[in-house]
């Protein structure tokens, strides 16, 4: 879903992009890095965390959004940073081969997505064995989402369940390194790091 003209402010406000930077710097600790790391960002809003990690690590970025003015205006102001790739993409349909990528960041982005299982699976299809999502998403309650859909100036809002994404990355040989779960007046923010674990005819080529 495209964000309304409140939540695009909000997104490309000092605020949002300083939170994103700061929770970017924090959970990427966790990240055992090769020398070359191919990242992709999902739903990359207004492409601070996709610069910065151009900026600090060797490799490739592919930043993606289904919103086209956002990536229109991250391609206008980072046409420097030559291993930045923005790209309108859907979460549910990535456009890329199995297994592409090291890392893949999710910040803020399935509870904007009807069906977002869907999404689950493409980020288990497109990460490697051995990589790492590195997330975070608001979690509101069904009350609340219901309510959302209910009004004429839905923001689109989906109730995720955090036993239902620990359940998916479990049946899918996910490690989870890092978990925080904080709670609101009405939502609570959940942020984890999981890793793939290596299949094992990825342990034989080694």
């Amino acid at each position: 879903m495209k964000m309304l003209g409140f939540e695009k402010l909000l997104v490309n406000s000092p605020w949002s992009k300083k939170r994103g930077l700061t929770l970017a710097k924090k959970l990427l600790e966790f990240v055992e890095f090769e020398e070359k790391t191919d990242f992709m960002e999902i739903g990359c809003g207004n492409g601070e965390v996709s610069k910065y990690i151009a900026k600090t690590y060797m490799g490739t970025v592919t930043a993606i959004d289904i919103d086209t003015r956002q990536i229109d205006a991250n391609i206008l102001a980072a046409t420097k940073l030559t291993n930045l790739k923005f790209m309108i993409a859907d979460a549910v349909n990535l456009p890329f081969k199995d297994e592409s990528f090291d890392v893949i960041i999710s910040f803020g982005v399935l509870h904007h997505i009807d069906g977002w299982q869907k999404a689950l699976a493409e980020i288990n299809r497109v990460l490697k064995p051995g990589g790492y999502l590195v997330y975070a998403e608001v979690i509101y309650p069904e009350s609340i989402s219901s309510m959302d859909k209910m009004s004429r100036f839905s923001f689109g809002l989906e109730a995720i369940d955090i036993d239902e994404i620990q359940n998916f990355f479990d049946s899918n040989s996910f490690e989870k390194i890092h978990s925080l779960l904080e709670k609101s007046l009405v939502c609570q923010n959940y942020e984890a790091v999981y890793k793939k674990r290596l299949n094992i005819q990825s342990v034989i080529e080694l």
